[in-house]
């Protein structure tokens, strides 16, 4: 994930950064994306999920409590719950105070529909630290893509809610053919009503989006979008924006702000620790069913399962150690001068290849060269 604010704009680590630092240096692990539940009440075009909804397998209650007292054993500060819809779980505000006692620190990832003022307080008192709401565009569109009518309209009265209350609120999207034109948008909406933070994920071929190539956005457009983005962070510093799944976007902000004179040793620092691609550097997945999984974009590589396995003898293997080293990098990644900043999305190179270590097909910077 490349964090471009903590990259060009922020110098100082935070309190949550350096927890999960030590966590990482002590265990292997430093933060963890759990998928609560395949629930949902929406159809998203690009959900990575799927149709799949079968929750027989789901973690229960008492599993999830051992599940977390890992999390605290080993110090591990930051969980994502997301989903489907992680407040369909009926146990959710059981979780988060869970969470709250064991001082992990959490950030809920929701589609925005369910909360109440009832839900926001609770949310207040639990401590949650984000709550990440999904945005595609102005009302029709966003309708249109979710499948559900009037749902932009109630996203954005949930956020501003939320924010009225103190609770600091993410707009995350997909960045796709049917939502470029609609960044823009996104990101003033989101700013208008007080959101603190963006994550743009770049479209994963799955779930829902199998095979589907002409979903996504040109290089060139990329390019444009990454000028937009850059000056929405170094000018204006009003918000975070996080970029999931296009890790080139890392080399490709060094070498445009250092051809504009900004200090990049900042950036090159950060990305030596944790490179833009975090895969086997300390943030790891867990499905719905329990499984531990490299990232949530690779479901076909399972490593163990939360109900038996340790997260700390998990980070230790091959595979998550082979990727962290990019010592067996193909391609265009494998002689990339930034390999070690960047290592390409290994979802993207499987998923296109059947091969983990192969090139990442989506690279802005190789292929604008």
């Amino acid at each position: 994930m490349v964090h471009l604010k903590s990259l060009f704009y922020s110098k100082e680590m935070t309190a949550i950064e350096k927890r999960c630092r030590e966590a990482h240096e002590k265990y292997g692990i430093s933060t963890v994306i759990w998928n609560t539940t395949r629930q949902c009440g929406l159809k998203c075009t690009h959900c990575y999920i799927g149709d799949d909804q079968d929750l027989s397998g789901e973690l229960s209650f008492s599993e999830v409590t051992s599940f977390l007292s890992q999390l605290r054993d080993m110090g591990v500060p930051l969980l994502f719950l997301t989903g489907g819809e992680p407040f369909l779980r009926k146990d959710i505000f059981e979780i988060l105070r869970l969470c709250k006692d064991y001082q992990i620190t959490t950030v809920l990832s929701s589609n925005g529909l369910l909360l109440d003022d009832e839900k926001i307080d609770a949310l207040l008192r639990l401590n949650v630290h984000y709550i990440a709401l999904s945005l595609y565009g102005p009302p029709s569109q966003h309708d249109a893509i979710v499948g559900l009518p009037q749902s932009h309209d109630k996203i954005i009265e949930n956020a501003q809610k939320c924010i009225k209350k103190g609770i600091k609120v993410a707009f995350k999207t997909v960045v796709s053919s049917y939502t470029y034109e609609n960044i823009p948008y996104i990101l003033e909406k989101g700013l208008s009503v007080g959101a603190k933070a963006f994550y743009l994920c770049d479209l994963i071929e799955t779930g829902r989006a199998e095979g589907a190539k002409f979903w996504r956005i040109s290089n060139e457009q990329w390019v444009r979008l990454a000028e937009y983005l850059f000056n929405k962070v170094i000018v204006k510093g009003e918000a975070e924006i996080d970029i999931g799944a296009c890790p080139s976007l890392a080399p490709l902000a060094i070498e445009y702000f250092r051809d504009r004179e900004y200090d990049t040793e900042h950036a090159f620092k950060r990305l030596t620790s944790m490179s833009a691609c975090p895969v086997g550097q300390g943030p790891i997945s867990i499905s719905a069913n329990g499984d531990i999984l490299p990232c949530n974009f690779m479901q076909a590589f399972k490593l163990g399962n939360i109900r038996q396995d340790s997260l700390a003898e998990v980070a230790s293997s091959k595979l998550l150690q082979t990727i962290a080293n990019k010592t067996e990098l193909k391609g265009k990644c494998g002689v990339c001068r930034y390999k070690t900043l960047c290592c390409g999305c290994r979802a993207k190179a499987y998923l296109n290849n059947k091969d983990i270590n192969d090139q990442d097909p989506t690279c802005i910077l190789t292929q604008k060269q």
